[in-house]
């Protein structure tokens, strides 16, 4: 039992009082036995303020008798459940107290047993009945989250009509009234916490998030919604001032801790438009949205519209290209790593001013330039440990970045186990690990540490004992689970697709369609007919 239930007991005899008080050991029954009333005027006064669930009262007191006070109890607060004590085995009274609202009638003197029975029927019904609340809330918070969802994927379709059908005219009813707005684009880029914090609950998550964007705004005309396609993009449409709008981003930021949801950005275009000139909107905020520096902090980056913001030197030169593969043709990559790391300085690449576009073309080259030079090698590996830099790229995680260009610079340096009999049995636990945990994040370094495996190693075994590679294993464990839940017409596609470890519904939706031959969209149709 969670929950510590009050107790508040009513008799004008003292020793009656301390009878009731001394005769449980109340804290073992998680109840807290509040100091007993003199008289029933006593109870009904400290009611609103103490809150009992449980009142024992004396049958027999003076002023406001026993009945009197269950008949007002029961009136005024039909939740408090009641138990009368009386010294008279009366039948009148039993009548009475039951047609008042108690639970029960206990003779004085009460023994232990009695009180002990009484309470548990008390304390029985007020589980129920806590159950049955904790039902109805959950409930209705459901259909809060379905009616929130629902008006997500209103706003969403308009934007992906303008986005993928541009000669095609949508309209959501709010189109003409909001007219001459600006907008901010909120996107939480650490989706593994956001995921862990909602319990990979996709609806409660949009459905709370825009609650606290819409609080923080405090302005009634104000559009808030989550693109569904995206699941950690929140798109605001408001009328402000160029100065209200930063303060309105800043406020956001400091609302949403790194440490709880991850690094944030908020992107905002002051020029004034009407939703229907969202497409045009959108795709020059996330243009933008690349240019914020690279690392685990917040940040606000100002869209100007078609105005180009500067772009940084390329980080890449051709020189640096030559020298990386030399190295690695020299079998050198102790080299190859000082020049990735500290020459051109994706070391400190967070610290440096670089921007997410930055690290983000500078650790493509790299990958290419060390799997163009290592002409051994299954190039799927390679594409295994590009997917894990994606994945710190989106997550504005240095650390998953580094440790992955280290990877693919052992990979290309050809060090890799010893061969002995257990790896058989590794392999299949890593097998087994993937088909529970194949919604999670899951990259080859991660894997080879979890299981002591070196990750070229472990990528090259698990590909000859089952024909193919750990990512494309992982991906077809989440087309499969996809496929099951699709054939519940409840689950919306956009939630299948969190469920299973995608953050993007396109890119999930690109996935599907190259393992299945058709859109998840139409997979459903035939699932359904």
């Amino acid at each position: 039992m969670g929950k510590k239930y009050k107790v508040l007991s009513a008799d004008d005899e003292l020793w009656s009082r301390e009878n009731i008080r001394r005769m449980l050991p109340w804290e073992d029954y998680s109840i807290d036995f509040l100091e007993p009333a003199c008289d029933g005027d006593e109870v009904l006064e400290r009611i609103p303020e103490e809150k009992p669930d449980i009142v024992i009262t004396d049958i027999n007191m003076p002023f406001l008798s026993g009945l009197e006070l269950l008949d007002r109890i029961h009136k005024d607060y039909p939740d408090i459940i009641t138990l009368a004590v009386s010294g008279y085995d009366d039948f009148k009274k039993v009548k009475g107290v039951f047609m008042s609202g108690g639970i029960d009638y206990l003779l004085k003197p009460v023994s232990r047993e009695q009180l002990v029975d009484s309470l548990s029927k008390a304390l029985k019904t007020l589980e129920e009945r806590r159950a049955e609340m904790a039902v109805k809330e959950d409930s209705l918070l459901r259909e809060n989250y379905v009616s929130s969802f629902l008006e997500d994927d209103e706003f969403s379709s308009l934007l992906n009509g303008k986005l993928f059908r541009p000669g095609k005219e949508f309209h959501v009813p709010s189109t003409r009234v909001f007219s001459e707005m600006s907008t901010i684009l909120v996107k939480f880029h650490d989706v593994e916490i956001l995921k862990q914090s909602y319990e990979k609950d996709v609806l409660r998550m949009s459905y709370d998030l825009k609650a606290k964007l819409r609080e923080i705004i405090g302005n009634e005309r104000t559009i808030v919604f989550n693109y569904t396609d995206k699941v950690n993009e929140f798109i605001i449409e408001l009328n402000a001032t160029p100065g209200r709008l930063k303060l309105i981003a800043n406020k956001i930021l400091e609302a949403f801790p790194i440490e709880k949801q991850g690094p944030v950005t908020a992107v905002i275009h002051d020029r004034a438009s009407s939703l229907d000139d969202i497409a045009t909107v959108y795709r020059e905020m996330i243009a933008e949205l690349v240019t914020r520096p690279f690392g685990k902090e917040h940040s606000i980056v100002m869209c100007r519209g078609s105005k180009k913001t500067n772009v940084s030197q390329d980080k890449y030169s051709g020189r640096l290209e030559s020298l990386i593969s030399g190295h690695i043709n020299n079998h050198d990559t102790r080299q190859a790593k000082f020049a990735i790391m500290e020459t051109a300085g994706l070391k400190k690449c967070d610290i440096s001013g670089w921007s997410l576009l930055d690290v983000t073309q500078f650790t493509t080259r790299v990958i290419n330039t060390i799997a163009d030079s290592d002409k051994g090698s299954d190039g799927r590996t390679y594409e295994e440990v590009q997917d894990a830099i994606n994945y710190g790229l989106r997550s504005l995680n240095k650390g998953i970045v580094l440790e992955n260009i280290e990877l693919a610079l052992s990979i290309a340096s050809g060090v890799g186990a010893v061969e002995d009999n257990s790896i058989s049995r590794q392999i299949e636990s890593v097998h087994d690990y993937i088909k529970q945990h194949y919604m999670e994040h899951l990259s080859l370094s991660d894997l080879a540490e979890m299981f002591f495996v070196e990750p070229s190693y472990l990528s090259r075994k698990f590909s000859q004992k089952y024909n193919e590679t750990i990512t494309a294993f992982i991906t077809r464990c989440r087309m499969d689970q996809a496929k099951q839940l699709m054939k519940d017409k409840g689950n919306k596609l956009e939630v299948i697709s969190f469920k299973v470890g995608y953050d993007d519904y396109n890119y999930f939706s690109r996935v599907f369609r190259r393992f299945e031959g058709t859109s998840p969209t139409e997979y459903r149709k035939k699932v359904l007919c």
